[in-house]
């Protein structure tokens, strides 16, 4: 049985993380087997500190003790899941624990920057420990179905994916909502984005990323009207076209998670949260320039 300790309760991903390790209020088929959360530790928020009462109320009632200080969680866990809604936080919440030798989740976005992204998994190899990034939305029941659905239609020769975009301050451009559906288009394409180019408005953005390979691969994220998630898969001996649903999501994501930590290979290649993080800044970047085309090897570490 794992021991799991949460960092930041200023995101419901501290609440629904917990409820599937606990059994708690949700169905069945959610239950997540092999942990539990033994203590969290509330935090601080500079995105959201108006949400952690109330988040850190239901985790009480979860059964989770809390502590005062981040490091009183170090000698009670296993590893641990950092929550925190702001990307720039992660990197200061999970160093300690990576020192201290404790395998470790960090929620999306990874970073707000590339370097705060390297020296994470710097640290982790360091001190060999396993670090796992991901948005639920790679683990979709409509992204496994696709890739059982390539033995009779093929490779994917490019992709379209859709979702939410909402901004917020402190995660630039797609890092918030946004990056969801990236990281669908990463789960579909794989890496090898070479450059993007983003045609921006209030209510939309489209960016349109060049594989090294000679495919395309677009993201459209909503602000206005209806934010569903979906893709488009264009293969070899067919088109694949669905709506995704987040039904499940975080259930197959804490698994995923475990799974990670008993292996010590995390299911998500750092390349590719590497990748993420380079595709949102150069679509910013190139929002930012009127629709330059921007390469991703141009995206400063800082």
């Amino acid at each position: 049985m794992w021991r799991l300790g949460i960092v930041d309760f200023d995101s419901s991903h501290c609440v629904e993380f917990t409820r599937r390790f606990h059994h708690a209020g949700v169905e069945r088929d959610d239950f997540v087997d092999g942990a539990r959360v033994v203590a969290g530790w509330p935090g601080d928020s500079v995105m959201g500190p108006e949400r952690i009462p109330g988040f850190t109320a239901e985790m009480r009632t979860l059964g989770v003790e809390l502590v005062e200080r981040p490091e009183e969680l170090i000698d009670r866990i296993d590893a641990v899941v950092v929550t925190s809604m702001c990307g720039a936080a992660h990197l200061p919440r999970v160093r300690p624990f990576l020192k201290a030798g404790k395998h470790a989740f960090v929620d999306k976005p990874f970073a707000c920057s590339l370097s705060d992204a390297e020296e994470m998994l710097r640290l982790a190899q360091q001190h060999h420990v396993t670090l796992l990034n991901s948005s639920g939305m790679r683990f979709a029941h409509e992204i496994t179905q696709l890739i059982e659905m390539q033995k009779t239609v093929g490779a994917v020769t490019g992709a379209v994916t859709y979702g939410p975009a909402k901004r917020a301050p402190g995660n630039p451009g797609l890092l918030h909502y946004g990056v969801h559906a990236v990281e669908l288009l990463y789960q579909i394409l794989g890496t090898g984005c070479e450059s993007v180019t983003t045609t921006h408005s209030e209510g939309a953005e489209v960016v349109t990323g060049h594989w090294a390979d000679g495919r395309i691969g677009t993201v459209r994220g909503t602000r206005r009207g209806s934010t569903a998630y979906g893709f488009v898969a264009f293969c070899e001996h067919g088109v694949i076209a669905r709506d995704v649903s987040t039904r499940g999501t975080y259930a197959r994501l804490c698994r995923a998670m475990l799974h990670s930590f008993e292996t010590h290979q995390p299911v998500i290649p750092h390349a590719s949260n590497l990748e993420v993080l380079r595709f949102i800044h150069a679509a910013l970047a190139s929002e930012q320039s009127q629709g330059a085309v921007v390469r991703l090897d141009q995206v400063p570490s800082a």
